[in-house]
């Protein structure tokens, strides 16, 4: 399991994505420290029999080695377990608290997004990128730091070809020994310097190649070969080395991990389904505050909770009603938590093999070990062929194979990894704002002569209050458990928007402007106060409490002793002369 939140459900399951490429960071880990093992070996003989600089080479690269294949088991114990804890992913916008009001960062721009009912893309910027977008225009549908690598890589890939082109102009062009060595090692290190720069910068380097950089590498892809030949003369004698095949071999594995990157890239990327969006907007009047609506909405998206877990909280404006009349606007906006899309799964090494969304990337890492594997027997065969006392210059072009090997299979690795750390997730975000005018009035129940309980309530009258309410499921995308969620895709949700309104509606409806007693307390009260009221010519109304009784000196009296209507056997009051009831005449005048 890779998500804890304390639930008992099984959605809440995502499976750890890092899972396969770990095999891949186990097995170069485990070349790399067995050719480190038997290159410190062959080191310890070699410094036996001679003490030089190449003598101490293998020791060198066995040290170097040995480093590399414990950062790339490191790499894989770190991503063995994987959780999201509370609060994950982040969220779109900032949070706001339980206790507090307002709008947080980035709010509006989510409120933007439900009312334009559309997505917001970045146009691609530059001549190549113009050119990479036509070439593959379903990358403008890809996330942000997906469409930044991939700017990359493209920049990458022109780079080394028009590299590899001027390489095999100057390598048919001059066949002078000295200057043919130069002209290697400079494409060699050039190669390099290429694909280890934008490993170096991250996935979140500017791709700033652009038409200057281009220009700028043209020229020196293709006046650098003149120019060596020039000053070869003046420099060190290299005839010994050559560097040309190995170079070229570089450039094209690179070439070729840069097409793997994206032919992955592209059977990941999936046009966003149709933006749609629900709004229900209705006219209320009601005779209540209106923050008796956001207490109600309150309560249901309560009940709505996605396991258990609070919705997060972007936007809570409370109404502001004073005495008298004036206008009032609040709203609520509030995002579910983020659950992983149904139809991720566990995945294996025979899935993904079989999966067309991880196909390619298995390909592109599995490529990244075999120029692992390629680079680390180079390195061995290098120093099992180095004699130190009588040196052979030719046993050079294992290590410069070995090197470029290593380097390109570390370029896979680092292109694949922002590939396998992709998560998709599905939430809603409802919106409910509201707007109006409002009049302050006094509410005054009973009749003024005949009632001797009353009722008085201020009262806020609202006429037509406008309410909407917008709810909508996102389909977003994370890169890496901290970082940023990325909104691909919106659907409305009409259905809930109606329910929502409807029931808000209904409350607004249903709320009293009468204040009456409900309670059973406030009943025996009522009967109490009552039976009080029935006070007066020495008479004690039957049904007060005994203490009051005895408090008032007298017992229960019986009913012969008291006085009735004639007319409607009301209880008349001791000398009353008229009923109170129907207005007889109870005893004659004197």
């Amino acid at each position: 399991m890779s998500y804890e939140y304390s639930s008992e459900s099984r959605r809440l399951d995502l499976p750890n994505p890092f899972k396969v490429e770990n095999y891949f960071y186990l097995a170069a880990a485990g070349i790399l420290l067995l050719a480190a093992i038997s290159l410190l070996l062959l080191s310890r003989n070699a410094l036996a029999a001679h003490l030089s600089f190449w003598s101490l080479l293998p020791l060198l690269m066995g040290v170097f080695l040995l480093f590399k294949g414990i950062d790339y088991a490191r790499r894989a114990l770190m991503q063995l377990r994987f959780f999201f804890g509370r609060g994950e992913p982040k969220s779109l916008a900032q949070d706001m608290g339980v206790d507090q009001t307002g709008k947080g960062t980035g709010a509006d721009a989510l409120k933007e997004t439900l009312r334009q009912n559309a997505l917001v893309f970045q146009e691609p910027q530059g001549a190549l990128n113009g050119l990479l977008y036509s070439w593959i225009p379903q990358l403008i549908y890809a996330p942000h730091p997906i469409q930044v690598i991939a700017q990359r890589q493209f920049q990458t890939g022109l780079a080394i070809g028009v590299t590899m082109l001027s390489l095999l102009i100057a390598w048919i062009a001059f066949s002078n020994p000295q200057a043919s060595s130069w002209m290697g090692l400079f494409y060699f290190g050039f190669a390099v310097f290429l694909l280890i720069k934008p490993l170096e910068q991250g996935a979140n380097a500017k791709t700033d190649l652009g038409v200057k950089g281009l220009v700028g590498l043209v020229l020196a892809s293709i006046f650098g070969p003149v120019l060596i030949p020039l000053v070869s003369h003046t420099l060190p004698d290299l005839s010994w080395l050559s560097l040309n095949g190995q170079a070229l071999f570089l450039l094209l594995a690179a070439l070729g991990a840069v097409a793997l990157f994206f032919v992955a890239l592209t059977k990941q990327m999936i046009a966003p389904p149709p933006t749609t969006m629900a709004c229900e907007q209705q006219a209320l009047s009601m005779n209540s505050h209106p923050k008796q609506l956001i207490d109600e909405l309150d309560r249901m998206l309560q009940t709505g909770w996605t396991e258990q877990v609070p919705n997060r909280r972007y936007a809570r404006i409370f109404p502001t009603i004073d005495n008298g009349t004036g206008s009032f606007a609040s709203e609520v906006l509030e995002e579910t938590q983020p659950m992983p899309r149904e139809d991720l799964r566990k995945i294996d090494l025979a899935a993904c093999f079989a999966l067309p969304h991880y196909h390619w990337l298995m390909w592109l890492n599995s490529m990244g070990v075999i120029l692992t594997l390629l680079g680390a027997v180079a390195l061995v065969v290098f120093a099992a062929l180095l004699n130190p006392i009588n040196f052979e210059p030719g046993v050079t072009a294992y290590l410069a194979f070995g090197a470029a090997m290593l380097v390109v299979g570390n370029f896979c690795f680092k292109a694949g990894h922002a590939l396998w750390g992709r998560f998709d997730f599905v939430s809603e975000l409802i919106w409910v704002e509201m707007s109006g005018n409002y009049q302050s009035a006094k509410l005054e129940y009973g009749n003024q002569f005949t009632d001797r309980i009353k009722s008085e309530k201020q009262v806020i009258n609202i006429e037509t209050m406008t309410l909407r309410v917008w709810v909508a499921q996102f389909e977003t995308v994370s890169f890496g458990k901290h970082s940023e969620r990325w909104l691909v895709g919106m659907r409305g949700l009409p259905d809930k928007a109606k329910y929502l309104a409807q029931h808000l509606a209904q409350f607004a409806a249903d709320q009293s402007i009468i204040v009456a007693p409900g309670s059973s307390a406030d009943m025996q009260k009522v009967a109490t106060l009552g039976a009080l009221n029935q006070l007066g010519g020495g008479q004690v109304p039957a049904g007060l409490p005994q203490a009051m009784l005895q408090a008032l000196g007298g017992t229960q009296i019986s009913s012969a002793q008291t006085l009735h209507c004639p007319a409607c056997q009301a209880v008349v009051e001791a000398g009353a002369r008229f009923c109170s009831e129907c207005g007889a005449v109870t005893s004659p005048s004197v």
